[in-house]
């Protein structure tokens, strides 16, 4: 406590909101502006450890989620604390405070992805496109280039249990509670005046996020979260594992072509032909990987994966494989162990290497899978396991096994949200259609879930329309994994003509502050004729339907209002119905009936 006491008196509090960027961004005045010696119970700063450099004249990059900004002024500031009772504890804490005429009163706490709880300065840049001060951390890591993977363990079966509750929910939480404070006092605010405070995370930073919703409700504004990793990655081996089944492991240009086949297929069940898939429930129903028999294919060769060029035509055993990873996991009763990718989504569980001993073509799991397993299921450092120690009802074993471990820490499943709504909050969740790493389905369930549980007595769609109030969901039509869907099925990297919602923590900033509600999510068209125009993103359980195309043959069709409060529409837009299917619903809100208890 004597440290903290020390670091409190250390500079003057000044009127920051009259000062200049190089009068408040001082090791001193930061210093001045920490918390207070008691302001948080079990922490304490560690003397020495802030550092603060003024930048100016700032360019911040767009990025899949905020426009970039230019002419950015801000204090660039680190410091770290420990917890009492641990002595070689550090936990480091990074930040961007906007110079304060730039400031516009609004804390934003960045998420991180994989292992690691920080995106470090890409993710801090995000601050500065909306005035907000962004903040990051390493949880205690080792550094902001280090990872859940170096800490977790002591050794082999010995977990290293701070570590794991620091990466579930507690260091982000310690970050926010400590970030706000300083922000605070750097600005010199009184305790009346209100500073809005925000969460943006996609993947691991979304479950991040989650984790925030559910423990603690009353610390956040708003939050964007986006592809939330409800639980760790073991479903990337149901690629390889649909291989093994039919024993044929067709390589990447061959699932391309079938990839292919379906989105032109697929395209314009929604009413509009533009290179995208936007009714993945449609185009599960009804495309069948056997039309792509026989079709060509030729692809350059992939020097990472070991394969020269290839060519040749689909094969029956490509398009089983294909319709058998679509179906999603089943154990060996039958039942539903992990949800299905639509035949639109790339196939990127499912990379096959070349063995040169061998000349033929093996699986090749993602590798983030092995490692998850044996760190947080077997507790042992190995950065492989043998798919031939793998099958459906071991990777069945292994979720509920790590559910019972995991599930009031790493797993972010709880539906109860009610003190983050009675504390006025207000969450959009989004998810690309085309999200290759984790499938859509996997947010839909839970947001039904959610539903079912604060609305027990309502209907499915007064449910949702009273949740839409405070949380509102929103599948992304092409999307992929926290990124517009860039990479083509034969694996170019470009735009595609998809909306994306480049800028949904304006959206969410504008909900909240403003009280803008709305029920289409703003868009941004990322390639094509109208690239740069805006196009609106359906809130589900809706779904889009253009032209008064009745997609759904008719069945269960209930149109969506119109256009949200606030926002302008494109005389193209206007055309765009968000309808609701049953047929939709009931595909996105499956039961995985493999287990007891609820998972996504």
């Amino acid at each position: 406590m004597g440290i903290l006491k020390y670091l409190a008196v250390a500079g003057l509090v000044a009127s920051t909101s009259s000062s200049s960027l190089p009068d408040v961004c001082t090791t001193a005045f930061v210093e001045s502006s920490l918390p207070a010696p008691d302001f948080f119970p079990g922490l304490e700063l560690i003397a020495g450890s802030v550092t603060a450099q003024p930048v100016t004249n700032f360019t911040a990059l767009p990025d899949s989620t905020h426009p970039g900004a230019t002419s950015r002024d801000f204090c660039n500031v680190t410091f770290a604390y420990r917890h009492v009772g641990r002595p070689t504890d550090r936990v480091n804490l990074w930040l961007y405070l906007p110079s304060p005429a730039q400031f516009k009163k609004r804390f934003l706490a960045t998420g991180g992805g994989g292992l690691s709880m920080t995106l470090g300065a890409r993710g801090l840049a995000t601050g500065l496109s909306y005035g907000a001060v962004s903040i990051t951390t390493d949880a205690g890591f080792g550094g902001f280039d280090s990872d859940l993977s170096r800490v977790i363990l002591y050794g082999n079966g010995a977990m290293n249990y701070d570590a794991l509750i620091a990466y579930s929910y507690r260091a982000m939480h310690e970050m926010t509670v400590l970030g706000k404070e300083l922000t605070r006092k750097f600005y010199n605010a009184s305790n009346s005046t209100k500073i809005y405070s925000y969460f943006h995370g996609c993947s691991e930073g979304g479950r991040e996020g989650m984790s925030q919703v559910q423990k603690y409700g009353t610390t956040f504004d708003g939050i964007s979260v986006g592809s939330p990793a409800f639980r760790h990655p073991i479903f990337h081996y149901h690629g390889p594992l649909s291989q093994r089944k039919l024993n044929y492991f067709p390589s990447v240009c061959e699932l391309s072509r079938i990839t292919a086949d379906a989105i032109a297929f697929c395209d314009p069940l929604d009413g509009k032909t533009d290179g995208v898939v936007a009714r993945t429930d449609l185009c599960f129903a009804r495309f069948n990987a056997s039309s792509s028999i026989g079709k060509p294919y030729n692809c350059s060769g992939v020097p990472q994966l070991g394969q020269p060029p290839i060519a040749g035509t689909v094969s029956a055993k490509a398009a089983a494989v294909a319709a058998e990873t679509w179906r999603g996991m089943y154990d060996s009763n039958n039942k539903l162990i992990h949800p299905f990718f639509a035949p639109s989504v790339e196939f990127g569980d499912s990379i096959t290497i070349l063995n040169p001993a061998t000349n033929q073509l093996e699986p090749f799991p993602n590798p983030l899978s092995p490692a998850v397993v044996n760190l947080l299921i077997k507790e042992v450092y190995s950065p492989t396991l043998p798919l031939d120690e793998v099958s459906p009802d071991i990777v069945r074993e292994w979720v509920n096994d790590s559910m019972a471990k995991y599930l009031s820490g790493i797993y972010t499943l709880w539906p109860d949200l009610t003190p983050f709504k009675s504390n006025g909050g207000k969450m959009i969740f989004w998810h690309g259609e085309a999200d290759a790493a984790i499938p859509a389905v996997s947010s839909t369930m839970y947001q039904d879930k959610v539903r079912k549980t604060m609305y027990p007595g309502l209907g499915t769609q007064q449910g949702y329309a009273e949740m839409s109030k405070w949380n509102k969901l929103f599948l992304v039509p092409g999307g992929g994994h926290c990124d517009p869907g860039t990479v083509d099925p034969l694996g170019v990297f470009k735009p595609n003509s998809a909306a994306w919602p480049t800028e949904v923590l304006k959206s969410l900033m504008e909900w909240v502050e403003e009280g803008k509600d709305f029920e289409r999510l703003e868009g941004i068209v990322q390639g094509g004729e109208k690239k740069g125009e805006k196009e609106g993103i359906c809130g589900f359980p809706l779904r889009p339907v253009w032209g008064g195309n009745n997609g759904s043959d008719g069945k269960g069709r209930g149109k969506g209002k119109g256009k949200g409060k606030g926002q302008q529409q494109s005389e193209d837009e206007e055309e765009l119905q968000c309808v609701f299917d049953q047929q939709s619903f009931e595909f996105f809100t499956p039961k995985l009936d493999s287990f007891l208890v609820d998972a996504y």
